[in-house]
């Protein structure tokens, strides 16, 4: 152990104490200068702080208002709202519920597009009802409908505060033509969103900003201002020499406190937003520092040598334990584990030292458990390449085409077969691009609806160009169409469908398969739902829970595959695929 009075020259101990005091000397002289000049500069670096901050946050909320507005104007003359707002009355009930249900799909877009927004309505006088973003509901109160119709032409804007929230409204055609077909879109934004970004522009203690409409006579504020201050506020901005200013700042005093009052108006909201800050809470401490700093002064000589002889000790002995551990790792020890019984940043490197011990383990049993499910997947793999149900099946379709000398169907067949059997006795290659292993499903298909000629209906949605070169698994897809026709579509003898849709999202791809076969329980259904999300291992490993653990394993435990009952009411699989950012940025 060392000894302070054993410690020779120029070491580790001796260089501390050196370099700290070297830097310390010139931080004093110049914190002394600073201390004595910051008062005078701290009001005006105030100042145009808040004036910045204000702006800033003006410029940016009107900003994502402008984009909702120009939003929603394309939204309101997009084809499908033109469509049922004019010609709803012509269309069959299957084509205006798939409209509506667009329509509600575009607005829940609208309502994710910005966490400003907290639901979306709007309002078809030729249906006699409203859509929402947010739930099925289609009742719009009339004075809710009074308001969204009204609020440009009463205000000059087309937001209002109503019923304790904020609308962003837009009507076509105009109320004042009177038609009886015009479409009323209201956007709810969310006032709890606009109080927790408010919150955000001051962060001193005490502080608070408002936004204040004279005209409609409200307030949103960030839920730190009390009464007495949004009072002095309002009557602040309601001042004539502030009528035709855009901005302006001024100190005013609020029951014994001395506050700085800022406001910047906003013509797109009619409305002004208005920071308060307490100037004691900037300035009041600055007295304090002088008495401080020559106090500091006094001990940070003796500070300095304790200091470094302490951090001397404190880094010597847990990094040496540290390098110790990694030499031991570096051998093949994957049993080591250290603790550091100090709340440092050792704690946090001794800690993340033994997790990656423990990820290391945990990586090779997942390498271990991705070789095994990788000998099921082929196993699965030559069975379904001998199975003979399938392989019969097809070629009795191919005998019977032939016989009718229908060629061109059973070149077709042949194609298909060559093309499916080509692609699952593919050897040597475990990850495909998204668009062959779509392709090679579409295969599959083929081959079914010849079987099952015009007794299943195929719907087939398109692969997000995005996610066309995306890596995947080989052969996920295809055994969950397997499994819809085998389980679900067999035994139906006519009017089967089969939809393969693709939805993309900015991390992720959902593939869903849904059918509309009358073989599903609900005990079977429950029982596929635990048992995907169970994480324990499943006895008997059918295709679904293959594939789920596939997918686990390649891209994380939130991925994979989840179970429902479809709107068609056969089975609805849902896949969920991460989309590799490092193939995003390339």
């Amino acid at each position: 152990m060392l000894k302070l009075n054993a410690v020779r020259p120029f070491n580790i101990f001796s260089k501390l104490v050196i370099a700290l005091l070297l830097v310390m000397i010139p931080i004093y002289g110049i914190s002394l200068y600073m201390n004595q000049t910051a008062e005078e500069n701290v009001h005006n670096e105030l100042s145009q702080s808040v004036v910045s901050s204000v702006h800033f946050y003006l410029s940016s909320f009107e900003a994502e208002m402008q984009r909702l507005m120009r939003l929603n104007k394309e939204l309101i003359f997009d084809d499908e709202f033109q469509k049922i707002r004019t010609i709803s009355d012509a269309m069959d009930d299957y084509t205006r519920s798939q409209t509506i249900l667009s329509v509600k799909n575009k607005l829940h877009l609208l309502k994710t597009s910005s966490s400003f927004v907290d639901d979306v309505k709007v309002y078809i006088p030729a249906l006699d009802r409203g859509i929402f973003a947010n739930s099925f509901d289609n009742h719009i109160p009339d004075d809710e409908l009074g308001v969204l119709q009204k609020s440009l032409s009463q205000y000059g804007t087309p937001f209002t505060f109503w019923n304790n929230r904020l609308l962003l409204s837009e009507v076509y055609p105009l109320p004042i033509y009177h038609l009886e077909t015009s479409i009323a879109l209201g956007v709810v934004l969310s006032k709890e969103q606009i109080q927790h970004s408010l919150a955000q522009i001051s962060q001193v203690k005490d502080s608070g900003a408002s936004f204040i409409n004279l005209k409609q006579n409200w307030i949103v504020t960030d839920g730190k201002s009390n009464e007495p201050i949004l009072s002095a506020l309002k009557e602040f901005v309601s001042e004539p020499r502030f009528k035709d200013k855009a901005s302006g700042q001024e100190s005013v005093t609020v029951r014994g406190v001395k506050y700085l009052f800022t406001f910047e108006y906003s013509k797109l909201l009619d409305t002004y937003l208005t920071v308060n800050v307490p100037e004691d809470q900037v300035l009041g401490p600055l007295g304090k520092y002088r008495t401080l700093f020559w106090l500091l002064s006094l001990m940070s000589t003796v500070v300095i040598i304790a200091f470094s002889y302490w951090i001397f000790r404190l880094i010597h002995q847990p990094l040496k334990r540290l390098i110790t551990s990694f030499r031991k790792v570096e051998k093949g020890d994957l049993q080591v584990e250290i603790h550091h019984h100090h709340q440092d940043e050792f704690y946090y490197l001794y800690e993340q030292f033994n997790a990656m011990v423990r990820q290391l383990n945990l990586l090779i049993q997942e390498v271990y458990e991705e070789r095994i499910r990788s000998q099921q997947s082929e196993l699965k793999q030559l069975q379904s390449q001998i199975n003979p149900h399938f392989l019969y099946n097809s070629f009795f379709i191919l005998q019977g085409l032939v016989r009718m000398n229908d060629n061109l169907s059973a070149e077709k067949m042949m194609q298909h077969l060559g093309d499916y059997f080509q692609f699952i006795t593919r050897t040597g290659t475990e990850m495909v691009t998204l668009e062959q292993e779509v392709s090679h499903a579409q295969s599959y298909m083929e081959i079914q609806s010849m079987r099952f000629f015009r007794q299943i209906e195929v719907d087939w949605g398109s692969v997000p160009e995005l996610y066309k070169t995306m890596q995947v698994p080989r052969l996920f897809l295809q055994p969950i169409i397997e499994n819809a026709y085998v389980h679900g579509l067999e035994d139906k003898a006519e009017g089967g469908r089969l939809i393969v849709q693709f939805a993309q999202n900015n991390d992720y791809l959902l593939i869903v398969v849904e059918d509309n076969g009358d073989n599903l329980h609900d005990d079977t259904l429950a029982s596929l739902h635990n048992q995907l999300r169970s994480k324990q291992p499943v006895k008997e490993s059918t295709a679904i829970f293959n594939v789920h653990r596939r997918l686990q394993l390649k891209y994380g435990e939130k991925y994979g595959l989840s179970v429902s009952r479809g709107i068609l009411g056969g089975m609805r699989i849902e896949l969920k695929l991460a989309y590799p950012k490092e193939d995003h940025d390339v």
